[in-house]
């Protein structure tokens, strides 16, 4: 049998995809640098660079990062250029300034979601592009520098489109759907089951495998709603549709006292194959239909009706025009304020202190420390973890930093003029491609190209001593080991304080609903916000190796609780309630407002006002039993965040 090279390479440990991928890249780098240098922008690599940050395997990541790439870029050159021109030379005030912009982007950035915050984080240190490098050069030409800048960005772009849309396959929009379309299916057997009492597996194990295959899903939407506005509009109907899954796994795992309902289970089974079929839209419509017509009790019905309206939104969505009206549920999706806030002020501080350092010492590198230290520490920001890569960056930054001194000095002097020296600047180029294409070393490895060309400078004559080039190679190399030391110390990062970040938001907002109740409105911005928590913690889970079913059961005991509160609220409201149960409903939502600190006090007050609803008949006794039950089982859940920095 012939063994081909892409067989051979796989055998090596190579991904080839990746290592054609990482050769195109490289390539049209090149290109694009050359043609930055033919227009006679002077700062040519940051085309290259560019390429090199805009470039996908996927099409709509490429055309949507190429468009947040240039937005970022033309908002932080503004910025800067703005700045540098109120400064009117005054170093102090322009640094601070500068570290308030990043911070502030940092903070925002980590708010946001996707490429948008790409754009962000971008426009924070494209600004210090143009405010330190402005530093480094003859005053009066911040206009040209900031021209330069944005031109060498807008050309990167550019060439990076073209070459991504040439070789770049169309994106496989239909396998996201068809995974939420999977999920639903097992949902309504799992639903199907409870009607006859015929669960193969416990509840809480189908619930657990159902939530995890959700939370798989639902990671990958932003690099789907890339692209197009369709795309968007797509994910935001899957989006609704997965938190009304969201809610239909909790109906599984609480529904109770079901009476055998064979047509009932039958028609959630037919509307299961339906989905498993791929049957027409209207067919899929009208089965859901059936299955809602044939609810008995409340809390099916609503769960049902939440599925039908998302599903027959997604169908639409997906360009199967259905006659009947299109509901357009609310997506409320968690956002960390907690640790954007941290991050904003981890990258304000750290980038003070350099400003500091470097005013006080009058550092000759002073402004390619902190440039080095803005990018580190505003990109990777929202990494789960960002310490963890800051020691691949290091090493890869400082192989680059050896790589751009061997050049500059054993090669670039055989040029005589600049093509020449781009020309001889591509080999150290290409040397980075197999790297980025074996799973074993290529964590950081991008951070050798961004740091090689940010050091190489194709100026003809060459004009720094061996000195200053060695000394601009450590202070961009100290970036990385300086976002390292901010990372763990500095309003540290890491999985446990995002998760712990996760939990102590949704637990606080239990107490904030316990003090007082929500409008109905608000009620379903709280259960949707807290769905996509949910799946939050499952991912992140998912990422360590840590045991998953502690988080999901007590994420669902949150969402119990919620409904116990809420609950309590609509009896609170109702007119000649015995005494007795009156001080007893209050007494529950007073305990519930502590439920951080003393979560088994909360559950024994709610238990004690179910039984006093159970002398009456009240269907909300089995609620608030419920959240008991719930809290009792995760106690460490409800007080593992105890006494942190949390807020909504």
């Amino acid at each position: 049998m012939h063994k081909t090279p892409g067989y051979r390479l796989t055998r090596l440990g190579f991904n080839v995809p990746q290592l054609t991928f990482s050769l195109r890249t490289a390539l049209a780098s090149g290109l694009a640098m050359l043609l930055a240098w033919w227009i006679g922008l002077e700062h040519p690599q940051w085309s290259a660079m560019t390429v090199w940050a805009v470039s996908q395997p996927v099409r709509g990541m490429l055309l949507e990062k190429s468009l947040f790439r240039a937005l970022g870029t033309l908002l932080g050159t503004l910025f800067g250029v703005l700045l540098v021109l109120l400064a009117g030379g005054n170093l102090p005030y322009m640094v601070v300034c500068l570290a308030l912009w990043i911070g502030l982007c940092v903070g925002v950035g980590n708010l946001l979601s996707g490429l948008v915050s790409y754009g962000t984080l971008l426009s924070g240190y494209s600004a210090a592009m143009v405010v330190l490098l402005n530093t480094q050069q003859p005053e009066g030409q911040i206009f040209l520098l900031g021209i330069d800048r944005l031109l060498t960005v807008l050309t990167g772009v550019l060439v990076g489109l073209l070459v991504g849309l040439l070789f770049t396959p169309r994106d496989a929009e239909d396998q996201l759907a068809s995974r939420v379309r999977r999920s639903s299916s097992d949902i309504l057997r799992a639903m199907a089951e409870a009607f006859t009492d015929s669960h193969n597996q416990p509840r809480a194990e189908i619930t657990h495998r159902l939530l995890q295959d959700i939370a798989a899903t639902e990671q990958l939407f932003d690099t789907h709603a890339a692209g197009s506005p369709r795309s968007h509009r797509s994910v935001k109907a899957l989006r609704a549709l997965v938190q009304a899954q969201v809610a239909a796994t909790f109906w599984i795992r609480n529904s109770r006292n079901l009476a055998a309902a064979p047509a009932m289970a039958e028609a959630l089974k037919t509307a299961a194959r339906a989905l498993d079929n791929n049957a027409p839209a209207s067919q899929v419509v009208d089965a859901l239909t059936a299955c809602r017509e044939r609810s008995t009790d409340q809390s099916t019905l609503t769960v049902l009706s939440q599925l039908l309206d998302c599903q027959r939104t997604h169908l639409a969505t997906e360009g199967e025009h259905l006659a009947m009206g299109i509901t357009h549920s609310r997506v409320v999706l968690h956002r960390d304020w907690v640790g954007a806030r941290h991050a904003s002020l981890r990258a304000l501080t750290l980038l003070l202190l350099i400003a500091a350092l470097w005013i006080v010492t009058d550092f000759q590198a002073g402004a390619y420390v902190m440039l080095g230290a803005s990018v580190m520490i505003s990109l990777f920001s929202t990494f789960e973890t960002p310490s963890r890569i800051m020691g691949h960056i290091f090493i890869w930054q400082s192989i680059a930093a050896a790589a751009a001194l061997t050049c500059y000095w054993l090669v670039w002097p055989w040029a005589s003029n600049e093509w020449q020296m781009i020309a001889l600047l591509l080999p150290f180029i290409l040397l980075i491609v197999p790297f980025m294409a074996h799973p074993r070393v290529n964590s950081g490895s991008m951070d050798y190209m961004m740091a090689l060309l940010l050091l190489s400078h194709p100026v003809y004559p060459l004009d720094r001593s061996f000195a200053e080039s060695v000394t601009i190679a450590l202070a961009v190399v100290s970036g990385p080991l300086l976002a390292y030391i901010a990372f763990r110390l500095l309003w540290p990062a890491d999985t446990r304080r995002r998760r712990q970040h996760l939990t102590g938001m949704m637990l606080n907002e239990l107490v904030n609903m316990a003090r007082s109740p929500f409008a109905p409105e608000r009620q379903q911005i709280w259960r949707t916000r807290l769905q996509h928590r949910l799946l939050k913690l499952i991912q992140s889970v998912n990422r360590s190796d840590e045991p998953l079913q502690p988080v999901t059961q007590g994420a669902l005991a949150v969402l119990a609780v919620g409904n116990a509160i809420q609950q309590l609220h609509e009896l609170q409201r109702q007119p000649q309630q015995p005494l007795r149960l009156q001080r007893q409903i209050r007494v529950a939502l007073l305990r519930l407002r502590q439920i951080r600190q003393h979560p088994a006090a909360a559950a024994r007050s709610l238990r004690r006002t179910a039984d006093q609803l159970q002398q009456h008949n009240h269907p909300a006794a089995w609620t608030l039993e419920n959240a008991a039950r719930a809290i009792n089982a995760n106690q460490a859940f409800f007080k593992d965040q105890m006494g942190s920095d949390q807020s909504i």
